[in-house]
């Protein structure tokens, strides 16, 4: 026999309109009665829900049940143990991650963290290469000590160098501000996802 529906308010803190809080607690009490599952995926992706994450309709549907439970009033003790036993179900459904959404943010600090590599790779390499560069000067200036005529020519290349030397830090600060920005989007979504399974 179906279970007689039961006013639940709307709490204080609620995302769901009344229209919404209406259709959610129809759902959840025609679950308890029929021992299916609740079609979370389903109802998000549904225009009735369409505003609303899937975290979201989780946690007010938890709060529903919450409700539910308190409200609970059948008169014979074995369909109230039979509801509450449903009711537990239910609630340890909402409290598993959510699969997911979960699976994007995790998509998305790796591909912060790769980001972050190849900042460093990149930032590396340029700095080899500076070495070399100075290596080759400072090779140049040794063997031309006692060459004064190609002392003009060397002052170029120094001037020449000295210039890609300024440019390549530039570049450098540049690349370090993007690997501290990296570096603090990737720390925050680790702790979203902390929170996000803690709860």
């Amino acid at each position: 026999m179906a279970r007689k529906r039961v006013k639940v308010s709307s709490g204080e803190c609620s995302m769901l309109t009344p229209a919404q809080r209406e259709m959610l607690v129809e759902v959840i009490s025609s679950v308890l009665d029929d021992g299916a599952q609740i079609p979370w995926r389903n109802m998000v992706e549904s225009s009735t829900f369409a505003n609303l994450t899937y975290d979201t309709l989780r946690r007010e549907g938890k709060a529903v049940l919450r409700q539910l439970r308190q409200q609970e009033k059948a008169p014979k003790p074995v369909h109230n143990e039979r509801v509450k036993r449903r009711i537990d179900e239910v609630e340890e459904t909402l409290t598993e991650p959510a699969p997911f959404e979960d699976h994007e943010r995790v998509s998305e600090l790796e591909a912060l963290v790769d980001q972050k590599d190849k900042i460093i790779a990149d930032r590396n390499r340029q700095i080899k290469s500076l070495k070399q560069q100075v290596k080759e000067l400072n090779a140049a200036v040794s063997d031309d000590d006692e060459q004064p005529a190609e002392d003009e020519k060397l002052q170029k290349q120094v001037e020449s160098l000295q210039q890609c030397i300024s440019e390549l830090s530039a570049i450098i600060a540049s690349k370090d501000m993007l690997l501290a920005e990296a570096s603090a989007r990737y720390d925050t979504l680790k702790e979203e996802i902390r929170q996000l399974v803690s709860e």
